[in-house]
């Protein structure tokens, strides 16, 4: 009989939450004995708000160095990291600020890595099939993560995702380990307050689909139990304290995403989706997420190896969740009837019921504007299969889901998927 792990192992990073918070990170740097650090960023942040040069203002105040990188890109290439880790090579930046959206923090994870640790080959750290799962010495220099949107909840794990050019196309894969944990994250509800309509729903919906992928992962303890304790996974399966961390953030997002979208300047709603967003990044980062995530990474691949099109990831990974759901709340009602009485608001059923979630869930999409399925991306039915296929190999997204996942569950999700209204 295997034994089961009776254990799970809870990671957090330090925070820091409030209007203006931001303002104190100089102070924070000081912290890390910080004498000369680096600001990973995009240009569009960098040249077109007034946020980055706010951030140098602050860290300049307390006489720390600072230089900036803005060469982030949205759902960043492995091209345009290694221009990253280039740039920061040989400059001596003893801590590194990710400052942006996802796509910054998980930037900057990577170049304090490889400025840390150099590496021959650059995938040398991602696991097979895309690197040779090469371990990572030790601990990276200090990070603080500033998120500009609510949605990510890159500032509290050990994540980083690449879009990866393949003998097969394009695909994203994850690189996570407990030393690309930041430092520290800096929540400041008014960095978040421009954020264009369709940035705040994508990365509205990517939060919203952490906290329910997190709620509905496998528990902890039906996972085998490791032989050495440090081969406890970072992603565990859901536990108690996850369980009540992703409830409180589907509450939070049922009642304020909409609200944002529709209004940018709603500071309540600002300050409630950043911390919702933050509380689903704490509960993923530990529980872990599955099938909808798994199937994002092919599907953004072959809508960018076709199309030239980045779908950003919040998109991605809510078009096959309807479809997902109506399968796995047949297998675990009581957690699904628990996502659907906190969004019954969306439901227009008289009863609910566990598959209502599926419902509540398309009835966000379409307010948000978000594409009616799939086939809105140019994705066909003649797709689907290899879809699946690349799916299969996110094994470490696919050991939490609550099913046992096969081509063939893949391929129903997937068709399910193509149109929904």
């Amino acid at each position: 009989m295997i034994p089961l792990d009776n254990i799970f192992y809870m990671r957090f990073v330090p925070i820091k939450f409030g209007l203006g918070a931001v303002s104190e990170i100089g102070y924070d740097l000081k912290e890390f004995n910080t004498r000369r650090v680096l600001i990973v960023t995009d240009n569009f942040l960098y040249k077109q708000t007034k946020i980055v040069d706010q951030v140098v203002e602050y860290i300049r105040h307390v006489n720390i160095e600072v230089d900036v990188w803005d060469g982030v890109e949205p759902e960043p290439s492995e091209e345009s990291i290694i221009e990253g880790i280039r740039y920061a090579s040989g400059k001596n930046f003893d801590a590194y600020v990710g400052l942006g959206g996802g796509s910054s923090l998980d930037t900057a994870k990577l170049i304090d890595l490889y400025t840390t640790y150099p590496t021959d080959n650059f995938r040398d750290y991602f696991v097979p099939p895309i690197g040779r799962g090469k371990s990572i010495p030790g601990p990276i220099k200090p990070l603080i993560a500033v998120p500009t949107t609510a949605g990510t909840g890159s500032e509290v794990t050990g994540v980083a995702i690449v879009t990866f050019k393949t003998d097969k196309g394009v695909t994203k894969f994850g690189l996570s380990h407990k030393y690309l944990v930041p430092n520290l994250a800096i929540l400041d509800p008014l960095l978040t307050m421009d954020l264009p309509p369709n940035v705040t729903a994508n990365t509205g919906m990517d939060a919203f689909m952490h906290a329910v992928e997190a709620y509905t992962s496998k528990p902890y303890n039906t996972r085998e139990k490791p032989e050495d304790p440090t081969k406890r996974p970072v992603y565990q399966g859901s536990n108690m304290i996850t369980d009540a961390l992703a409830e409180r953030a589907i509450h939070l997002i049922g009642k304020y995403l909409i609200k944002a979208y529709a209004n940018g300047r709603d500071l309540e709603a600002r300050t409630n989706m950043l911390l919702a967003a933050h509380m689903a990044g704490i509960a993923f980062a530990n529980a872990g997420v599955h099938i909808p995530h798994a199937l994002s990474y092919p599907i953004a691949g072959i809508t960018y190896e076709r199309k030239n099109l980045k779908v950003p990831h919040g998109v991605a990974v809510t078009l096959p969740a309807p479809a997902t759901f109506k399968i796995i709340c047949r297998y675990i009602p009581e957690k699904c009837m628990k996502i659907a009485e906190l969004l019954k608001d969306f439901i227009p059923e008289s009863v609910i019921k566990p598959e209502s979630v599926a419902t509540a869930i398309i009835n966000m999409m379409n307010l948000l504007n978000l594409p009616n399925g799939l086939s809105e991306l140019g994705i066909t039915e003649e797709d689907v299969n290899r879809i699946a296929e690349e799916t299969l190999i996110q094994k470490r997204l696919l050991a939490q889901s609550p099913v046992a996942v096969t081509k063939e569950l893949l391929i129903k999700i997937l068709r399910d998927s193509l149109k929904y209204w």
